[in-house]
């Protein structure tokens, strides 16, 4: 295969992975790092939640196996955190308009997608099946805003 034929390849791959990501909205895997960011308004039904708490958000949508690989991953910093200001909610986009709201305001276009809020609003976002202690250190850094 000569250099022109492989950037091609490589092009024709890269594009049906995109597809395929597109096409069922299930992402496999998350960027290392995060950030906050600010200037989201959240939706009331995340909004009322916020009241002096760090609040995770977990939005799935059915026949997702990166939303089942995740599942175990959120409920073990669950149970890190209970019985302290971090909620942790759960919105399937399939279900109803309220978590499609959710999604919408949070710029899901793949699911599984984290959401790690600040009682500010900021927010910072992990699609794909995330690295647990770069979560842990988000929801770490937005309880240390209070």
């Amino acid at each position: 295969m000569d250099l022109k034929s492989s950037k091609r390849y490589v092009a024709v791959v890269a594009a049906l992975c995109l597809l395929c990501v597109g096409m069922s909205g299930c992402a496999s895997i998350s960027s290392g790092g995060y950030e906050f960011k600010s200037g989201i308004t959240p939706p009331t039904a995340v909004s009322d939640l916020m009241q002096n708490r760090t609040v995770i958000l977990f939005i799935t949508q059915n026949n997702c196996p990166a939303c089942e690989q995740t599942q175990p991953l959120i409920a073990g910093l669950q149970s890190q955190y209970k019985g302290t200001n971090v909620t942790f909610v759960n919105f399937n986009i399939d279900n109803n308009s309220t978590s499609q709201n959710v999604g919408k305001a949070y710029g899901v276009t793949a699911t599984p997608t984290t959401v790690v809020l600040r009682k500010d609003g900021a927010a910072a976002i992990f699609v794909g099946v995330f690295d647990p202690s770069t979560v842990k250190s988000a929801i770490d850094d937005a309880r240390s805003t209070y």
